[in-house]
């Protein structure tokens, strides 16, 4: 789908965007607009917490999980002396 690392970036970077402009506009502009067609693009305020709550604990989670896979041949460097 992209040839090179640049169009790569440049779709991460206008997925980032709009994703960030939708977000900004869902949780400081939706309180001040009526009830209407406009609103229905937009999910609850219940849900403006709870998405990047657990974006973020998925990403922290996966964190620790790449850590302790990695760290883990250095821990018992005392029985072996070497790490494969």
């Amino acid at each position: 789908m992209f040839d090179n690392d640049r169009q790569r970036g440049k779709a991460i970077l206008i997925l980032t965007l709009i994703s960030f402009l939708y977000y900004t506009v869902w949780v400081i502009g939706l309180p001040f607009i009526d009830h209407d067609r406009l609103r229905s693009l937009f999910y609850s305020h219940n849900l403006a917490l709870t998405i990047p709550a657990s974006a973020g604990l998925i990403f922290i989670g996966g964190l620790i999980l790449f850590t302790v896979y990695h760290v883990k041949p250095y821990l018992s460097l005392g029985k072996t002396d070497k790490v494969e």
